[in-house]
Protein backbone atom coordinates (compact mmCIF):
# COMPACT_ATOMS: atom_id res chain seq x y z
CA UNK A 1 0.00 0.00 0.00
CA UNK A 2 2.73 2.40 1.12
CA UNK A 3 4.41 1.63 -2.44
CA UNK A 4 1.13 2.12 -4.53
CA UNK A 5 0.64 5.40 -2.54
CA UNK A 6 4.03 6.62 -3.28
CA UNK A 7 3.86 5.82 -6.92
CA UNK A 8 0.68 7.76 -7.25
CA UNK A 9 1.95 11.02 -5.33
CA UNK A 10 5.20 10.39 -7.74
CA UNK A 11 3.56 10.48 -10.50
CA UNK A 12 1.00 13.50 -9.53
CA UNK A 13 3.85 15.58 -8.55
CA UNK A 14 6.08 14.79 -11.88
CA UNK A 15 2.86 16.27 -13.84
CA UNK A 16 2.83 19.25 -11.90
CA UNK A 17 6.03 19.82 -12.10
CA UNK A 18 6.14 19.18 -16.10
CA UNK A 19 4.63 23.12 -16.87
CA UNK A 20 7.20 24.58 -15.04
CA UNK A 21 10.27 22.68 -16.25
CA UNK A 22 9.05 22.94 -20.29
CA UNK A 23 9.13 26.85 -19.17
CA UNK A 24 12.31 26.71 -17.88
CA UNK A 25 13.69 24.52 -20.51
CA UNK A 26 12.85 27.34 -23.16
CA UNK A 27 13.77 29.69 -21.63
CA UNK A 28 17.31 28.61 -21.37
CA UNK A 29 17.74 29.59 -24.91
CA UNK A 30 16.07 33.00 -24.36
CA UNK A 31 17.23 34.37 -21.03
CA UNK A 32 16.82 37.78 -21.78
CA UNK A 33 13.66 37.55 -22.48
CA UNK A 34 12.61 35.20 -20.19
CA UNK A 35 13.75 37.76 -17.13
CA UNK A 36 12.05 40.59 -19.11
CA UNK A 37 8.55 38.67 -18.58
CA UNK A 38 9.95 38.15 -14.99
CA UNK A 39 10.23 42.30 -14.43
CA UNK A 40 7.20 43.14 -16.58
CA UNK A 41 5.18 40.62 -14.28
CA UNK A 42 7.03 42.06 -11.37
CA UNK A 43 6.47 45.63 -11.86
CA UNK A 44 2.74 45.05 -13.44
CA UNK A 45 1.51 43.78 -9.72
CA UNK A 46 3.81 45.64 -7.41
CA UNK A 47 4.73 49.23 -8.91
CA UNK A 48 1.63 50.65 -7.45
CA UNK A 49 2.76 50.26 -3.80
CA UNK A 50 3.88 53.24 -1.38
CA UNK A 51 7.54 52.41 -2.18
CA UNK A 52 7.12 52.03 -5.92
CA UNK A 53 4.71 55.54 -5.97
CA UNK A 54 7.45 57.03 -4.14
CA UNK A 55 10.38 55.87 -6.99
CA UNK A 56 7.24 56.72 -9.37
CA UNK A 57 7.89 53.05 -10.76
CA UNK A 58 5.34 51.94 -13.89
CA UNK A 59 3.85 48.95 -14.93
CA UNK A 60 5.20 49.61 -18.70
CA UNK A 61 8.92 50.17 -17.87
CA UNK A 62 11.62 48.77 -19.88
CA UNK A 63 14.83 47.49 -18.10
CA UNK A 64 16.48 51.07 -18.86
CA UNK A 65 13.81 52.93 -17.07
CA UNK A 66 13.33 50.58 -14.32
CA UNK A 67 17.70 50.43 -13.26
CA UNK A 68 17.58 54.42 -13.50
CA UNK A 69 14.57 55.37 -11.43
CA UNK A 70 15.64 52.31 -8.47
CA UNK A 71 19.05 52.36 -6.54
CA UNK A 72 20.32 49.26 -5.48
CA UNK A 73 19.74 49.04 -1.71
CA UNK A 74 20.73 47.07 1.21
CA UNK A 75 18.24 46.14 4.07
CA UNK A 76 19.51 49.34 6.20
CA UNK A 77 17.58 51.37 3.16
CA UNK A 78 14.62 49.35 3.57
CA UNK A 79 14.30 49.50 7.33
CA UNK A 80 11.54 52.32 7.39
CA UNK A 81 9.69 50.59 5.15
CA UNK A 82 10.22 47.13 6.85
CA UNK A 83 8.95 48.86 10.14
CA UNK A 84 6.18 49.95 8.72
CA UNK A 85 5.19 46.29 7.49
CA UNK A 86 5.51 45.59 11.39
CA UNK A 87 3.16 47.77 11.80
CA UNK A 88 0.69 45.67 9.94
CA UNK A 89 0.33 48.57 7.01
CA UNK A 90 -0.99 47.15 3.51
CA UNK A 91 0.84 48.04 -0.09
CA UNK A 92 4.08 48.91 1.43
CA UNK A 93 7.24 47.54 -0.61
CA UNK A 94 4.59 45.16 -2.31
CA UNK A 95 0.84 44.97 -3.01
CA UNK A 96 -1.20 42.30 -1.16
CA UNK A 97 -1.23 40.47 2.09
CA UNK A 98 2.16 40.18 3.93
CA UNK A 99 1.70 36.18 5.69
CA UNK A 100 4.48 36.55 7.77
CA UNK A 101 7.94 38.27 8.33
CA UNK A 102 10.61 35.78 7.80
CA UNK A 103 13.82 36.78 10.16
CA UNK A 104 17.43 36.10 8.96
CA UNK A 105 20.51 37.19 10.51
CA UNK A 106 22.77 39.59 9.02
CA UNK A 107 26.47 41.03 9.40
CA UNK A 108 25.12 44.19 10.31
CA UNK A 109 21.59 43.54 12.21
CA UNK A 110 21.25 41.03 14.59
CA UNK A 111 17.78 39.99 12.28
CA UNK A 112 16.51 40.86 9.46
CA UNK A 113 13.12 41.08 8.51
CA UNK A 114 11.82 39.81 5.22
CA UNK A 115 8.37 40.11 3.96
CA UNK A 116 6.95 36.84 2.81
CA UNK A 117 3.36 37.19 0.34
CA UNK A 118 1.81 34.57 -1.70
CA UNK A 119 3.15 36.10 -5.08
CA UNK A 120 6.61 35.19 -3.32
CA UNK A 121 5.87 32.31 -2.32
CA UNK A 122 4.36 31.55 -6.21
CA UNK A 123 8.28 32.57 -7.23
CA UNK A 124 9.28 29.74 -4.78
CA UNK A 125 6.95 27.44 -6.47
CA UNK A 126 7.91 27.98 -9.84
CA UNK A 127 11.76 26.88 -8.81
CA UNK A 128 10.95 24.22 -6.99
CA UNK A 129 8.71 22.76 -9.32
CA UNK A 130 11.37 23.33 -12.62
CA UNK A 131 14.06 21.21 -10.47
CA UNK A 132 11.79 18.40 -9.05
CA UNK A 133 9.99 18.23 -12.35
CA UNK A 134 14.09 17.73 -14.32
CA UNK A 135 14.58 15.48 -11.24
CA UNK A 136 11.98 13.20 -12.39
CA UNK A 137 12.74 13.07 -15.73
CA UNK A 138 16.04 12.59 -15.47
CA UNK A 139 15.48 9.89 -12.81
CA UNK A 140 11.93 7.83 -13.36
CA UNK A 141 12.94 5.60 -10.53
CA UNK A 142 12.38 7.56 -8.06
CA UNK A 143 8.88 7.18 -8.44
CA UNK A 144 9.24 3.90 -7.07
CA UNK A 145 9.82 4.71 -3.46
CA UNK A 146 10.00 7.56 -1.03
CA UNK A 147 11.56 10.60 0.20
CA UNK A 148 13.54 12.03 3.29
CA UNK A 149 12.57 15.49 3.54
CA UNK A 150 14.68 17.71 6.24
CA UNK A 151 12.39 20.61 6.75
CA UNK A 152 13.85 23.29 9.38
CA UNK A 153 11.33 24.16 12.00
CA UNK A 154 11.39 27.94 12.90
CA UNK A 155 12.66 28.80 16.75
CA UNK A 156 9.91 30.22 18.76
CA UNK A 157 7.46 29.83 16.42
CA UNK A 158 4.11 32.14 17.45
CA UNK A 159 5.46 35.54 17.90
CA UNK A 160 4.20 38.41 16.20
CA UNK A 161 5.28 42.01 15.19
CA UNK A 162 2.96 44.72 17.08
CA UNK A 163 0.98 45.15 13.96
CA UNK A 164 -0.34 41.46 13.91
CA UNK A 165 2.36 39.98 11.41
CA UNK A 166 4.01 36.46 12.50
CA UNK A 167 7.06 36.58 12.84
CA UNK A 168 8.38 33.24 10.24
CA UNK A 169 6.47 30.78 8.84
CA UNK A 170 6.34 27.70 10.81
CA UNK A 171 8.35 25.53 8.65
CA UNK A 172 9.77 24.86 5.24
CA UNK A 173 7.05 23.13 3.48
CA UNK A 174 4.74 26.57 3.90
CA UNK A 175 7.18 27.82 0.78
CA UNK A 176 5.00 25.14 -0.88
CA UNK A 177 1.85 24.92 -2.51
CA UNK A 178 -1.16 23.16 -1.12
CA UNK A 179 -0.60 20.21 -3.74
CA UNK A 180 3.22 20.01 -3.00
CA UNK A 181 2.46 20.23 1.13
CA UNK A 182 -0.12 17.09 0.42
CA UNK A 183 1.86 14.96 -2.05
CA UNK A 184 5.50 15.33 0.37
CA UNK A 185 2.93 14.53 3.28
CA UNK A 186 2.46 11.13 1.34
CA UNK A 187 6.12 10.82 0.19
CA UNK A 188 8.00 12.01 3.55
CA UNK A 189 9.58 8.91 5.45
CA UNK A 190 9.57 10.28 8.91
CA UNK A 191 8.43 13.21 10.93
CA UNK A 192 12.68 14.92 10.63
CA UNK A 193 11.41 17.03 13.81
CA UNK A 194 11.77 14.14 16.04
CA UNK A 195 15.71 12.15 15.48
CA UNK A 196 13.93 9.05 17.60
CA UNK A 197 11.26 9.01 15.41
CA UNK A 198 13.33 9.65 12.19
CA UNK A 199 16.15 7.11 12.69
CA UNK A 200 13.22 4.13 13.92
CA UNK A 201 11.41 5.30 10.30
CA UNK A 202 14.69 4.93 7.90
CA UNK A 203 15.90 1.70 9.43
CA UNK A 204 12.51 0.48 7.80
CA UNK A 205 12.69 2.52 4.50
CA UNK A 206 13.60 0.27 2.43
CA UNK A 207 12.29 1.97 -0.70
CA UNK A 208 13.84 5.24 0.09
CA UNK A 209 15.15 6.75 -3.83
CA UNK A 210 15.32 11.17 -2.03
CA UNK A 211 17.65 12.41 0.77
CA UNK A 212 17.43 16.07 0.52
CA UNK A 213 19.10 18.10 3.36
CA UNK A 214 20.41 21.29 3.89
CA UNK A 215 24.07 20.85 5.81
CA UNK A 216 25.02 17.14 4.41
CA UNK A 217 27.13 17.16 7.95
CA UNK A 218 23.18 16.47 9.50
CA UNK A 219 22.79 13.11 7.15
CA UNK A 220 26.71 12.45 8.80
CA UNK A 221 25.26 12.51 11.94
CA UNK A 222 22.18 10.82 11.11
CA UNK A 223 23.72 7.85 10.26
CA UNK A 224 26.20 8.12 13.12
CA UNK A 225 23.02 7.84 15.58
CA UNK A 226 21.73 4.75 13.49
CA UNK A 227 24.51 2.36 14.50
CA UNK A 228 23.47 -0.20 12.09
CA UNK A 229 25.75 -3.28 11.07
CA UNK A 230 24.52 -2.67 7.69
CA UNK A 231 25.89 -0.42 4.82
CA UNK A 232 23.77 2.44 3.76
CA UNK A 233 23.73 0.70 0.48
CA UNK A 234 22.02 -2.62 2.53
CA UNK A 235 19.74 -0.70 4.10
CA UNK A 236 18.65 1.82 1.26
CA UNK A 237 19.51 -0.54 -2.06
CA UNK A 238 17.52 1.78 -4.43
CA UNK A 239 18.60 5.16 -3.26
CA UNK A 240 19.00 7.86 -6.16
CA UNK A 241 19.84 10.61 -4.95
CA UNK A 242 20.67 12.79 -2.06
CA UNK A 243 20.29 16.98 -2.16
CA UNK A 244 22.91 18.73 -0.24
CA UNK A 245 24.44 22.03 0.09
CA UNK A 246 27.96 21.10 -1.40
CA UNK A 247 29.46 25.18 -2.28
CA UNK A 248 32.11 27.02 -0.47
CA UNK A 249 32.76 25.80 2.71
CA UNK A 250 30.37 22.84 2.69
CA UNK A 251 32.43 21.12 -0.33
CA UNK A 252 33.81 18.62 2.46
CA UNK A 253 30.73 17.57 4.25
CA UNK A 254 29.37 16.96 0.74
CA UNK A 255 32.67 14.68 -0.09
CA UNK A 256 32.20 13.05 3.07
CA UNK A 257 28.36 11.98 2.02
CA UNK A 258 29.28 11.06 -1.63
CA UNK A 259 32.41 8.89 0.19
CA UNK A 260 29.65 7.29 2.02
CA UNK A 261 26.97 6.69 0.17
CA UNK A 262 28.81 6.03 -3.19
CA UNK A 263 25.70 4.27 -4.73
CA UNK A 264 23.79 7.46 -4.57
CA UNK A 265 24.37 10.16 -6.99
CA UNK A 266 24.73 13.59 -5.07
CA UNK A 267 23.35 16.52 -6.50
CA UNK A 268 24.28 19.94 -5.29
CA UNK A 269 21.14 22.08 -3.98
CA UNK A 270 21.07 25.91 -5.80
CA UNK A 271 22.05 29.24 -4.16
CA UNK A 272 18.96 29.62 -1.57
CA UNK A 273 17.90 32.64 0.46
CA UNK A 274 15.29 33.97 2.57
CA UNK A 275 15.01 36.71 0.48
CA UNK A 276 14.74 33.97 -2.59
CA UNK A 277 16.18 31.36 -5.02
CA UNK A 278 19.04 32.76 -6.89
CA UNK A 279 20.01 28.97 -8.57
CA UNK A 280 18.07 25.46 -9.14
CA UNK A 281 19.78 22.25 -10.16
CA UNK A 282 19.53 21.59 -13.80
CA UNK A 283 20.96 19.01 -15.66
CA UNK A 284 23.96 17.21 -15.29
CA UNK A 285 24.47 16.96 -11.19
CA UNK A 286 28.23 17.90 -11.62
CA UNK A 287 27.78 21.04 -14.27
CA UNK A 288 26.75 23.10 -11.48
CA UNK A 289 22.89 25.66 -10.88
CA UNK A 290 21.22 27.86 -13.31
CA UNK A 291 19.49 30.91 -12.41
CA UNK A 292 15.92 30.90 -11.41
CA UNK A 293 15.31 32.51 -14.85
CA UNK A 294 11.44 32.15 -14.54
CA UNK A 295 11.12 33.04 -10.22
CA UNK A 296 12.85 36.33 -9.47
CA UNK A 297 14.34 39.55 -11.87
CA UNK A 298 18.41 38.76 -11.42
CA UNK A 299 21.02 41.39 -11.70
CA UNK A 300 24.44 40.95 -11.10
CA UNK A 301 27.10 43.76 -9.95
CA UNK A 302 30.51 42.75 -10.86
CA UNK A 303 32.70 41.95 -8.28
CA UNK A 304 35.48 44.26 -9.47
CA UNK A 305 34.49 47.31 -11.42
CA UNK A 306 30.75 47.30 -9.69
CA UNK A 307 28.64 47.66 -12.86
CA UNK A 308 25.24 45.52 -12.93
CA UNK A 309 24.52 43.33 -15.89
CA UNK A 310 21.97 40.92 -16.30
CA UNK A 311 21.62 36.98 -16.48
CA UNK A 312 22.64 37.07 -20.19
CA UNK A 313 25.02 39.80 -19.78
CA UNK A 314 27.34 38.14 -17.90
CA UNK A 315 31.11 36.78 -18.75
CA UNK A 316 32.90 33.64 -18.15
CA UNK A 317 34.79 33.02 -15.40
CA UNK A 318 34.43 35.91 -13.38
CA UNK A 319 32.98 36.62 -9.75
CA UNK A 320 29.52 38.87 -9.47
CA UNK A 321 27.51 39.24 -6.17
CA UNK A 322 23.76 39.14 -6.59
CA UNK A 323 21.11 41.79 -6.98
CA UNK A 324 17.55 40.14 -6.24
CA UNK A 325 14.16 41.67 -7.37
CA UNK A 326 11.17 39.76 -5.81
CA UNK A 327 7.36 39.78 -5.66
CA UNK A 328 8.09 39.87 -1.99
CA UNK A 329 8.87 43.59 -2.20
CA UNK A 330 12.88 43.72 -2.09
CA UNK A 331 13.48 45.83 -5.45
CA UNK A 332 17.06 45.70 -6.43
CA UNK A 333 18.38 44.11 -3.22
CA UNK A 334 21.66 43.31 -2.89
CA UNK A 335 21.93 40.11 -1.72
CA UNK A 336 25.75 39.75 -0.87
CA UNK A 337 25.87 36.04 -1.84
CA UNK A 338 28.78 36.32 -4.46
CA UNK A 339 28.58 33.62 -7.62
CA UNK A 340 31.26 32.72 -10.50
CA UNK A 341 29.98 31.95 -14.18
CA UNK A 342 31.94 28.33 -14.82
CA UNK A 343 29.81 27.22 -17.54
CA UNK A 344 26.87 27.87 -19.90
CA UNK A 345 23.71 25.45 -20.76
CA UNK A 346 22.90 27.18 -24.47
CA UNK A 347 22.68 30.92 -23.54
CA UNK A 348 22.28 30.67 -19.61
CA UNK A 349 25.13 30.67 -17.10
CA UNK A 350 25.89 28.36 -14.58
CA UNK A 351 26.65 29.55 -11.70
CA UNK A 352 29.06 28.48 -8.76
CA UNK A 353 28.06 29.92 -5.06
CA UNK A 354 31.53 31.51 -3.75
CA UNK A 355 30.48 32.84 -0.70
CA UNK A 356 29.44 35.97 1.08
CA UNK A 357 30.24 39.48 0.34
CA UNK A 358 29.51 41.07 3.96
CA UNK A 359 29.84 39.46 7.11
CA UNK A 360 33.64 40.71 7.05
CA UNK A 361 35.55 41.34 10.37
CA UNK A 362 37.52 44.52 11.54
CA UNK A 363 38.10 44.70 14.84
CA UNK A 364 40.82 47.13 14.42
CA UNK A 365 41.36 48.19 10.92
CA UNK A 366 42.13 44.78 9.79
CA UNK A 367 39.26 44.62 6.98
CA UNK A 368 39.43 40.91 6.78
CA UNK A 369 36.71 39.56 4.21
CA UNK A 370 35.21 36.23 4.40
CA UNK A 371 36.32 34.91 0.46
CA UNK A 372 39.65 36.13 1.46
CA UNK A 373 39.67 33.92 4.11
CA UNK A 374 38.06 31.22 2.77
CA UNK A 375 40.20 31.11 0.03
CA UNK A 376 43.27 31.31 2.17
CA UNK A 377 42.46 28.43 4.54
CA UNK A 378 40.82 26.40 1.55
CA UNK A 379 44.61 26.78 0.11
CA UNK A 380 46.19 25.24 3.85
CA UNK A 381 43.41 22.21 4.62
CA UNK A 382 40.27 20.63 3.32
CA UNK A 383 39.02 20.07 7.29
CA UNK A 384 36.62 22.42 9.10
CA UNK A 385 37.97 25.29 9.47
CA UNK A 386 36.96 28.89 10.88
CA UNK A 387 37.84 32.29 12.01
CA UNK A 388 36.26 34.28 14.36
CA UNK A 389 36.80 37.04 17.15
CA UNK A 390 38.22 35.34 20.56
CA UNK A 391 36.46 35.52 23.59
CA UNK A 392 39.26 36.28 26.03
CA UNK A 393 38.83 39.72 27.21
CA UNK A 394 41.29 42.45 26.55
CA UNK A 395 43.85 42.90 23.11
CA UNK A 396 41.30 41.14 20.63
CA UNK A 397 42.28 39.19 18.41
CA UNK A 398 40.66 35.47 16.30
CA UNK A 399 40.40 32.17 16.91
CA UNK A 400 40.42 29.25 14.08
CA UNK A 401 38.49 26.70 14.83
CA UNK A 402 39.10 23.59 13.11
CA UNK A 403 39.74 19.72 13.10
CA UNK A 404 42.60 19.65 11.61
CA UNK A 405 45.71 18.85 14.00
CA UNK A 406 48.34 19.19 11.88
CA UNK A 407 47.38 22.56 10.38
CA UNK A 408 49.43 25.36 13.12
CA UNK A 409 47.85 28.51 13.64
CA UNK A 410 51.22 30.34 12.35
CA UNK A 411 50.75 29.08 9.20
CA UNK A 412 47.36 30.98 9.25
CA UNK A 413 48.46 33.74 10.49
CA UNK A 414 51.84 33.49 8.25
CA UNK A 415 48.85 33.90 5.20
CA UNK A 416 46.67 36.67 6.79
CA UNK A 417 49.21 38.78 6.61
CA UNK A 418 48.92 39.18 3.14
CA UNK A 419 46.06 41.66 3.84
CA UNK A 420 48.34 44.74 4.72
CA UNK A 421 45.70 45.74 7.09
CA UNK A 422 45.74 42.83 9.05
CA UNK A 423 49.78 42.83 9.18
CA UNK A 424 49.78 46.47 10.15
CA UNK A 425 47.53 46.12 13.34
CA UNK A 426 48.88 42.95 14.29
CA UNK A 427 52.49 44.54 14.03
CA UNK A 428 51.39 47.23 15.86
CA UNK A 429 50.16 45.05 19.00
CA UNK A 430 46.12 46.67 17.99
CA UNK A 431 45.66 42.26 17.33
CA UNK A 432 46.98 39.62 18.87
CA UNK A 433 47.96 37.05 16.85
CA UNK A 434 45.72 33.86 15.50
CA UNK A 435 45.63 31.12 18.18
CA UNK A 436 44.21 27.68 17.40
CA UNK A 437 41.11 25.78 19.50
CA UNK A 438 40.97 21.86 17.85
CA UNK A 439 37.41 21.11 17.56
CA UNK A 440 36.80 17.45 19.21
CA UNK A 441 33.45 17.40 17.74
CA UNK A 442 32.31 14.81 15.46
CA UNK A 443 30.57 16.75 13.55
CA UNK A 444 31.69 20.23 13.59
CA UNK A 445 29.53 21.59 10.56
CA UNK A 446 26.41 20.22 12.37
CA UNK A 447 27.67 22.01 15.62
CA UNK A 448 27.94 25.35 13.70
CA UNK A 449 24.57 24.85 12.21
CA UNK A 450 22.84 24.21 15.50
CA UNK A 451 24.36 27.47 17.27
CA UNK A 452 23.04 29.65 14.07
CA UNK A 453 19.37 28.61 14.20
CA UNK A 454 19.98 29.28 17.90
CA UNK A 455 20.93 33.36 16.87
CA UNK A 456 17.59 32.62 14.90
CA UNK A 457 18.05 31.73 11.91
CA UNK A 458 16.10 29.00 9.53
CA UNK A 459 18.72 26.13 8.94
CA UNK A 460 17.94 26.01 5.62
CA UNK A 461 18.75 29.04 5.19
CA UNK A 462 22.24 28.68 6.90
CA UNK A 463 25.75 28.94 5.24
CA UNK A 464 28.39 27.58 6.06
CA UNK A 465 31.25 30.70 6.10
CA UNK A 466 35.07 30.65 7.18
CA UNK A 467 34.67 33.89 8.74
CA UNK A 468 32.02 34.70 11.44
CA UNK A 469 31.47 38.04 12.94
CA UNK A 470 30.48 36.32 16.03
CA UNK A 471 32.21 35.42 19.68
CA UNK A 472 32.28 32.38 21.69
CA UNK A 473 32.69 29.64 18.96
CA UNK A 474 35.25 28.13 21.10
CA UNK A 475 33.20 27.78 23.73
CA UNK A 476 30.52 26.58 21.99
CA UNK A 477 32.62 23.69 20.07
CA UNK A 478 34.06 21.01 22.44
CA UNK A 479 38.40 21.02 22.03
CA UNK A 480 41.18 22.79 23.75
CA UNK A 481 43.57 25.32 22.76
CA UNK A 482 46.61 24.76 20.79
CA UNK A 483 50.10 25.79 21.25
Amino acid sequence: MIRIKAWFANWLWGKLCEPARRRYEQSLATPATAQAGVLQRILSRHAESAYGRKIDLRTTMEYSEFAQALPVVGYEDLLPWIERVKQGERDVLSCGKVLALERSSGSTFAAKFIPFTEDLRAEFQEAVRTWMGDLHRRYPQLAGGRAWWVVSQLPNAGAKTTGGIPIGLPNDDEYLGWWERKFASWLRVANTADLTVAVRELLAAKDLRLISVWNPSYLALLWDKLHSPLSPQQLWPNLTIISGWAAASAAADAAAIQQLFPHATFQPKGLLATEGVVTIPWGSDSAGPLPALNSHFLEFQHCASREIYRVHELQSDTDYEVVLTTSGGLWRYRLHDIVRVIGWEQQTPRLRFMGRADGGCDLRGEKLHPLFVQQTLAKHTSAFAMLAPASAPGVPGYVLCTTDRHLPASTVETALKENPYYAHAVSVGQLLPVRKFLITDEFPSHKYLERCTQLGQRSSTVKATALHRAAGWEKWFQGNYQP
